[in-house]
């Protein structure tokens, strides 16, 4: 398990900090925002002032950490509280005083204190007293939980909650791929992710982050970057002239960027046109847009044209990203994959249309589930190859996944 520091001191109280962390995470609980758009309402709501980077960095490592350990810190909390399992508010600010214990590298006695404070001053004496019986007795047993093991032969509700994952995904995971690779993935995706760049046609891990001074270049999850460099290598294989290239779902443009780096052109679009503009802004920053031509989705979607490869980046469940985004946990359902899965396939057939005859196709998703990786080409294509990248193998990227179809004739 990996301990998260806790870091400086805040300019702003660290009570405040956590009623406004216990909002935000409300926001992702009772909506699907991002925890990044309920963030910006909590706190835009909450002061008129700007906040200083540490104030919001403290709140967003909270909220993330418990939306990464919730199945965790939930069991633990119900473990604790035998007569009565709290509900609302109350379990909002016990979930952070218990992510503290389980996974930050801060004083027990501080976590709790300042959990039950933050309580007694929003809900009142009683509350505080029953918070503070419950994360004391987390506290004393805060090694054996960050210790908790699990294995095939423990029951599922502590299978489910060492997990961190909401049950209809566990389950779906463990069917396709089996209990140990489901444990491996759930205690990776715990951690957070390593930021990688990309400059040239060399990946580079920022060890402290992006800073903003890095040499010219994009911010690209290192899975992304290898998918990008085996694309490149099968079109230098496959055509011999220049190929005619649409990036169909583009935004925010790292396929792109990669092609066009090294000297493709390339046709741009997404259904998004706010998205879009940020392929734009990033054409113009890497002074590729000689390279990259933005189209807007409509204009491209009913035309007639054809193409000798269609990058399908196909939107999907994202459930290879949720350690980027842990809110995708929790804000996903089953239900939301077979919408999607829908227009997985409204732009396969759209793309085997607008293929030439010996066209290809590259179909990518950030999902780990298979009804979104089982590729429906068979009736217009023959499948080539297929990758997969997953945060708990080297290099700990995203988790990512392709196809890559030859049209073989409608």
């Amino acid at each position: 398990m990996a301990i998260v520091n806790s870091g400086q001191q805040a300019a702003q109280s660290l009570i405040r900090l956590r009623e406004l962390a216990v909002q935000v995470l409300a926001q992702v609980y009772n909506t699907k925002d991002t925890l990044d758009e309920a963030m910006g309402q909590v706190l835009s709501q909450a002061s008129a002032k700007t906040f200083l980077d540490f104030d919001r960095a403290w709140i967003f490592e909270i909220c993330s950490g418990v939306l990464r350990y919730r199945g965790r810190i939930d069991y633990i909390i119900d473990t604790y509280s035998l007569k009565k399992k709290p509900t609302g508010e109350i379990r909002r600010f016990l979930q952070t005083g218990v992510f503290q214990l389980l996974a930050q590298d801060v004083a027990s006695a501080l976590a709790v204190s300042e959990t039950v404070q933050a309580i007694r001053k929003c809900d009142g004496e009683a509350p505080s007293k029953f918070a503070n019986a419950v994360l004391r007795k987390v506290a004393d047993s805060r090694e054996n939980w960050r210790n908790w093991k699990v294995t095939e032969q423990s029951s599922f509700d502590e299978q489910l909650a060492w997990s961190s994952l909401p049950e209809w995904l566990f389950k779906k995971l463990r069917k396709e791929r089996g209990s140990s690779w489901v444990y491996a993935f759930s205690e990776a995706v715990l951690t957070r992710p390593q930021v990688w760049y990309r400059t040239g046609d060399e990946p580079m891990l920022l060890a402290d982050g992006y800073r903003g001074n890095e040499p010219l270049g994009y911010v690209q999850d290192i899975s992304n970057q290898l998918l990008v460099e085996d694309v490149k290598k099968f079109m230098k294989e496959h055509f011999k002239g220049v190929p005619k290239i649409l990036d169909l779902c583009s935004a925010p443009g790292g396929k792109a960027l990669g092609l066009a780096g090294s000297g493709y052109s390339v046709i741009a679009t997404d259904l998004d046109e706010d998205r879009l503009g940020r392929v734009r802004e990033n054409s113009a920053r890497l002074k590729l847009q000689d390279k990259i031509s933005i189209l807007p989705h409509a204009e491209v979607w009913d035309s007639d044209e054809k193409y000798d490869l269609i990058w399908v980046d196909a939107p999907c469940s994202s459930t290879g990203i949720i350690r980027r985004h842990p809110e995708i946990k929790w804000n996903r359902t089953y239900s939301d994959v077979e919408k999607l899965v829908l227009k997985q396939e409204e732009l396969m057939v759209w793309a085997g249309k607008h293929l030439t005859d010996q066209g290809v196709l590259i179909y990518s998703t950030c999902s780990l589930l298979q009804v979104e990786n089982a590729v429906p080409a068979d009736f217009w294509g023959k499948v080539l190859e297929r990758k997969e990248w997953v945060p708990q193998s080297e290099p700990k990227g995203d988790g990512i996944q392709s196809v890559f179809i030859v049209k073989s004739g409608i």
